[in-house]
């Protein structure tokens, strides 16, 4: 700002002094100059005059001018100044002065001559001679006012711009304080480098020039010792990679845009870099780390949200096929039961409908994984100790692993007790040991089953269970680990996604059914594995309360014959054929509904008839629950038996108060239907 000012200052000054010399010396000159040229022309003029004059008189007096000296005198006397600055003489061809008036003595005149003819011929000449000094007087007064007037010029001149001057100066100044104070308050970083071209085509150097509070702040650094330093090797290699751009932003005038970790720091910056001025580079600094974080917690929940909502949708489609087929599965087994009783045990045929009869309990069990998958139901839930599910599955697990892979059982002592499917959780196992014998392949490697019980706290389940069902506690843990190819990320990220499978054969199911039963167990679950470095699955199932139960249940009493009345309602036709027949098989009689309608009219007008009431919940018109409320209202101690293809879910009991007495799900037994009844309905005395 001093440099600009000066130099300012320096062309006001040349421009002032230069005007107001052409005024004090070019005026003064010009005025002299101009008043003698006029004289001049006068002067001729009233010689020629007196000329012509004189020589009129010598053409009336040939011979006689040279005695009129008084007259000639009185002659040259007319127009004279005043002031005596003029003088006329009359000079004979022969040099004798023939007349007078006003002597022209000293230099400062101006002299003018003419010749005076007579007949043609010349004798005489006339000489008008004026003084210069009123000239000069009047010429020094003009410069005297002219000098008045450049001093007055030069003054302003000067004046003007250095107000102007200061006045650009002092607005500078208070740019320069808001920017300083604009540039010390905010809060971003903000850094500015001088950009030094690079010799013999080399990239250019970047170097610290100045460095904002904020900036120091952000990047913990120190303005004394940063001040001056190669801003490359001060923000590390990664900014210095963008160094053609900042050579890009410095010529086209344009912005870059980056991200940048500086070096021994875990925090991320955004980086924007601009020329504020030719040779310049501002680089403001943003930490976004937090906002990457949240940003990629939001993605995070957005596909754990599209994930979940691809699972309700494949739940529900797999929930009512599951359904379906249990209502299917429920006729059959009720048929093949019927048969069973009415073959002898000894008859060849009675060991192909036990056959069939696993077949059932086959396909059972593979509608079990649908509802599993689908996230409906409670599953069969008991006290079991993890060991012991284990142990009990050895047959099966000699069969699924081929003889080139050891399996290796750590299975930790005393492990307290978990509620949950045994069933349902063998087969987790086994599909977690499918999984670990096809990562293996055909090579040899271990496959290792490890139990271990453990509390998980709230920080736990924040950094590695996101996203599922759990609760701070005590849990045991099932781990299944193998030394096959391991997994990597992309693949991790689809495995539990239905029919997803990185096997030519494979279906794709065995997973997706695994994250079913655990979501229904509100069970978690860990993934460990690294391509070439193996696999483990951790699964976590909450720890029981509650000590283990020692003692089972007695045996099923072997009598089948019951006495009463009983209301079977379903709206498939093969249900209420084949477990009415059932029911009939064991001494009952039975009224049949089709739907919630139609079973509430059979109540009402048999309800002094009926014993008991078997309802399907999943009907037309009036689902099971609304009409086992209206039968409550009618009779409050009816006993009511609910079954459904699905499994037993809470609002079963939360539906209809405490008076279902039981719930069968689809298909069952003739010994579970017994089971069911006998609670409520007497034994036959026959």
């Amino acid at each position: 700002m001093m440099k600009f000012s000066g130099s300012v200052e320096r062309l006001a000054g040349v421009v002032a002094w230069g005007i107001s010399y052409s005024i004090a010396v070019l005026v003064p000159m010009i005025f002299f100059l101009g008043s003698y040229q006029y004289l001049r022309g006068v002067m001729e003029a009233r010689t020629e005059l007196r000329s012509h004059e004189i020589s009129r008189i010598i053409q009336d007096n040939p011979l006689m001018w040279r005695f009129e000296e008084i007259r000639l005198a009185e002659l040259l006397g007319r127009g004279l100044a005043e002031d005596k600055s003029e003088a006329v003489e009359i000079v004979a061809a022969d040099g004798v002065l023939v007349a007078q008036n006003g002597s022209a003595t000293g230099g400062l005149w101006a002299h003018c001559n003419h010749p005076i003819y007579d007949a043609g011929r010349v004798v005489a000449q006339i000489r008008v001679s004026y003084s210069l000094r009123p000239l000069l007087v009047r010429t020094l007064l003009v410069a005297l006012g002219s000098l008045v007037i450049a001093f007055l010029v030069f003054f302003t001149l000067r004046t003007l711009p250095l107000r102007a001057v200061n006045d650009s100066a002092k607005a500078l100044r208070e740019s320069e304080k808001r920017f300083r104070s604009l540039f010390e308050s905010m809060k971003e970083g903000l850094a500015i480098h001088r950009l030094d071209p690079g010799e013999g085509g080399a990239f250019p150097s970047l170097r610290l020039m100045d460095v904002n509070p904020s900036c120091l702040a952000l990047l913990q650094l120190d303005r004394q010792a940063v001040l001056g330093r190669d801003s490359f090797t001060l923000f590390g290699p990664g900014f210095a990679e963008h160094r053609s751009e900042f050579q890009r932003v410095e010529e086209r005038e344009g912005f870059a845009a980056f991200e940048l970790t500086l070096p021994g720091r875990d925090r991320l910056y955004a980086v924007q870099a601009f020329s504020p001025a030719k040779g310049q580079i501002a680089t403001l600094f943003e930490d976004i780390t937090d906002r990457r974080e949240a940003e990629n917690e939001r993605l995070n929940l957005e596909r754990q949200l599209l994930q979940a909502q691809k699972l309700e949708s494949l739940g529900i489609l797999s929930g009512g096929i599951a359904h379906d087929f249990n209502n299917l599965l429920a006729a059959m087994q009720g048929y093949l039961n019927l048969v069973q009783v009415q073959v002898d045990a000894e008859s060849p045929a009675f060991k192909h409908l036990e056959s069939m009869e696993r077949v059932v309990h086959r396909a059972t069990d593979l509608t079990s994984q649908m509802l599993a998958y689908s996230g409906k139901g409670r599953f069969v839930v008991k006290q079991h100790s993890l060991n012991r599910v284990i142990e009990d599955m050895n047959d099966l697990v000699k069969v699924t692993i081929p003889k080139k892979i050891l399996l290796d059982l750590d299975l930790a002592p005393l492990l307290p007790p978990v509620e949950a499917d045994a069933a349902q959780i063998q087969q987790v196992i086994l599909n977690l040991l499918t999984n670990a014998s096809d990562a293996i392949g055909d090579q040899e490697g271990i496959i290792r089953i490890t139990t271990r019980s453990l509390r998980l706290g709230p920080g736990d389940l924040v950094k590695d269970f996101q996203g599922q069902n759990l609760e701070a506690g005590v849990f045991v843990a099932l781990e299944v680990s193998d030394t096959g190819c391991g997994m990597s990320t992309e693949v991790q990220a689809r495995i539990f996604d239905p029919f997803f499978s990185t096997k030519s054969l494979g279906r794709g199911l065995g997973l997706s059914a695994i994250q079913g039963i655990l979501r229904g167990h509100h069970a978690g679950l860990r993934i460990d594995s690294k391509p070439g470095r193996g696999t483990t699955f951790k699964v976590y199932f909450r720890a029981s309360a509650l000590a283990m139960e020692e003692a089972g249940r007695g045996a099923v009493s072997a009598r089948k014959s019951l006495e009463g009345t009983v209301l079977l309602v379903d709206d498939e036709v093969m249900i209420t054929d084949s477990v009415s027949a059932m029911l009939e098989g064991m001494g009952l009689k039975v009224f049949i509904a089709h739907d919630g309608r139609q079973a509430v009219e059979v109540f009402q007008r048999e309800r002094n008839r009926i014993n008991l009431v078997l309802m399907d919940l999943t009907m037309p018109h009036l689902d099971g629950l609304e009409a086992a409320r209206l039968i409550h209202r009618l009779e409050p101690r009816m006993p009511v038996i609910l079954s459904s293809g699905y499994s037993e879910h809470e609002s079963i009991q939360g539906g209809i108060g405490g008076q279902a007495v039981g719930f069968l799900q689809k298909p069952y037994s003739l010994q579970a239907l017994y089971e069911a009844l006998r609670g409520s309905l007497q034994p036959s005395s026959t």
